[in-house]
């Protein structure tokens, strides 16, 4: 798993942390696989931006905000979504202007939905590493904004 052993101790400690209002540390808590940095740094260097280290930092004001506070997840259910979406077999969606690496294989979440989950990453506040900005369990149900991509639609 791309995550550190201490990684999601790390995770939640630093939500826990923002949760009581404290300002939370930045953590290094995991990493891209050799073959999701090739792909991101790839893809950033033809777009004009410096390649990334493969390792991962998070810090998590934005992530908890926007699903412990806007939507209705708990700290546990965020662990959740962020373990499955640094799964072995995650990927690179090539298809978004932002790093994202998704998981293919559905998860089954606490209300009994499928959903596929996605790690967002922010990639210029902390560079040369990218930071977890959040996690996306798709098809949860909530409305959430479209994605955006990159080159022609598909009819």
């Amino acid at each position: 798993m791309p995550l550190y052993a201490d990684g999601l101790k790390k995770i939640r400690r630093n939500l826990l942390r923002v949760q009581s209002g404290q300002k939370p540390w930045v953590a290094k808590v995991g990493f891209f696989t050799p073959e999701q940095i090739t792909q991101i740094n790839e893809t950033r260097i033809s777009m004009g931006f410096p390649a990334l280290r493969p390792e991962i930092l998070f810090h998590g004001s934005h992530l908890f905000h926007s699903r412990c506070v806007k939507d209705p997840y708990t700290i546990d259910q965020v662990l959740e979504q962020i373990q499955s979406a640094f799964s072995d077999a995650s990927v690179v969606d090539p298809s978004r202007p932002s790093v994202v690496i998704r998981n293919p294989n559905k998860r089954m979440d606490h209300n009994g939905i499928l959903v596929s989950d996605e790690a967002v990453f922010e990639c210029s506040g902390r560079e040369p590493h990218a930071d977890l900005y959040s996690v996306v369990p798709n098809g949860d149900g909530l409305r959430q904004k479209p994605k955006k991509t990159i080159g022609p639609r598909e009819a």
